[in-house]
């Protein structure tokens, strides 16, 4: 009987399959972790409302061509610069864009930063400031440069 007292290897052999068991269990979990953590960063993602944002800019840059070109007509119609008719075209599509937008829940705000207009090429550059926010989301791109070819 004493012989079994003094041998502690049976122990020895208990212990490290205890510690083994815990490393898998903390493994485990560590992957389970690894797991989460990437479906929600994949799930933020996929909430980004990029299609909007690129609807966005993409009217805007668009306006800022039909804006250039109503005010040439209306500088070669009357005697109001082509930037005065340009500033007062660009914030009325900013305003009707902010209309449509605000029915979806999301606002926006694009505002008219600088402009330049050369009359011997007809072409131009707009400095554009855009701003998109919904319930998740802040974009903010200041400025965007729009080339106005005629």
């Amino acid at each position: 009987m004493e012989s079994l007292k003094d041998d502690t290897k049976g122990q020895w052999i208990a212990l490290s399959g205890l510690v083994i068991s815990l490393i898998i269990i903390s493994l485990a979990l560590l992957a389970n972790q690894a797991v989460v953590a990437g479906f929600y960063s994949s799930n933020a993602a996929l909430e980004l409302p990029k299609e909007n944002i690129r609807e966005l800019n993409l009217q805007t840059r668009e306006n800022a061509r039909i804006a250039m070109d109503i005010s040439r007509e209306i500088n070669a119609s009357s005697n109001q610069s082509i930037s005065t008719a340009y500033a007062s075209i660009f914030d009325s599509c900013s305003s009707q864009m902010r209309y449509i937008y605000a029915l979806h829940g999301e606002t926006i705000d694009v505002t008219l930063a600088n402009m330049t207009y050369n009359n011997s090429s007809s072409s131009g550059l707009v400095w554009a400031n855009i701003s998109f926010q919904d319930a998740k989301t802040n974009y903010v791109s200041a400025p965007e440069i729009i080339e106005v070819i005629k």
